[in-house]
């Protein structure tokens, strides 16, 4: 799981650059929409709640940025086996993860598919280390 986490925090950190980017340059909506696929209105949407871009956009705006998008490619790879190995999990053991992360994994496995939204990566990140810590403690058993 901690090559997980390291994922997870590389990938915020790309993110908050793209967002740097946005905020910083005179960036064009019509030329983001074209590159994300995204209406300009939904891209205006985005820019006043950041935290709703998913992990797929993040990924084409890496790309239009000249910045790595490998971050966000490894990342769409490892949700998956991530999501299958959560929900697995004895129900005590998911539960426990579930209140660290304040996702519902079951839920999120069936509604979003894979291409969670940033605010939910960032939750999931935060709570891996916080179910991490746990673990190492002895509170939670392994994971």
């Amino acid at each position: 799981m901690e090559s997980l986490q390291q994922l997870l925090d590389s990938y915020m950190n790309t993110y908050r650059a793209i967002m740097w980017r946005m905020k910083d340059g005179n960036v064009d909506s019509r030329g983001l929409s074209e590159t994300v696929r995204l209406t300009e209105n939904t891209i205006r949407l985005r820019r006043q709640k950041p935290e709703l871009w998913r992990v797929s956009e993040v990924r084409l705006l890496a790309e239009y940025f000249g910045l790595p998008e490998n971050t966000c490619v490894r990342l769409e790879k490892q949700l998956v086996p991530f999501m299958k190995k959560a929900l697995q999990m004895p129900p005590a053991k998911r539960r426990r993860l579930e209140q660290a992360t304040q996702l519902r994994l079951r839920r999120m496995s069936a509604n979003k598919s894979m291409d969670w939204p940033v605010e939910d990566i960032e939750k999931l990140r935060k709570g891996l280390q916080l179910f991490e810590s746990d673990e190492r403690t002895g509170m939670v058993p392994g994971f």
